[in-house]
């Protein structure tokens, strides 16, 4: 069942890291008008009457908070990116003696090292280019998913020893 998880985990990684490059390889005008569209859908969803706005009142609240949607969406990547990564660690060593702490930190920062790589690449993409902010997020974001799946590790085992006791 381990290899099933460790197959599972490095594949959805592997997915995600083409996709985050996918993404970084888009224009900025792509990009750009990729941000518009979701932070309007979200807009949609979340502010009350916002299909009943007029187009420049909806641009105005668009430009307010596309630069946040477009930072969670880093961070939301890399969690998921943390999370993945950690995954397929974990499912691989749980043989093996590794010390829990030295998994993190490799984790990590192999996730901010991808980080840092995906910043310069953008640098050599029209309309882009690499940013130290979004790298101190995007490894925020990497850490925040580590410790949310060693959250869940933590909760299933809870959950199997609890069975175990009854």
């Amino acid at each position: 069942m381990r290899r099933v998880a460790n197959i599972i985990f490095i594949f959805l990684t592997i997915a995600l890291a083409i996709t985050i490059f996918l993404l970084s390889s888009d224009t900025g005008e792509e990009s750009g008008s990729k941000s518009s569209s979701i932070t309007e859908m979200i807009l949609s969803i979340l502010v009350k009457d916002f299909d009943d706005m007029s187009l420049k009142e909806r641009q105005v609240l668009i430009n307010k908070y596309s630069f946040l949607i477009r930072k969670l969406a880093h961070f939301s990547e890399y969690a998921a990116f943390g999370f993945l990564l950690y995954g397929s660690y974990y499912s691989f060593n749980t043989s093996i003696v590794v010390k829990k702490r030295m998994m993190i930190l490799n984790t990590w920062l192999f996730a901010t090292l991808y980080a840092v790589t995906d910043e310069l690449h953008q640098k050599f993409v029209a309309g882009r280019g690499p940013s130290i902010r979004d790298v101190m997020i995007d490894s925020m974001g990497a850490l925040f998913g580590i410790l949310v799946f060693l959250f869940l590790v933590n909760v299933i085992k809870a959950i199997k020893k609890n069975k175990l006791m009854k």
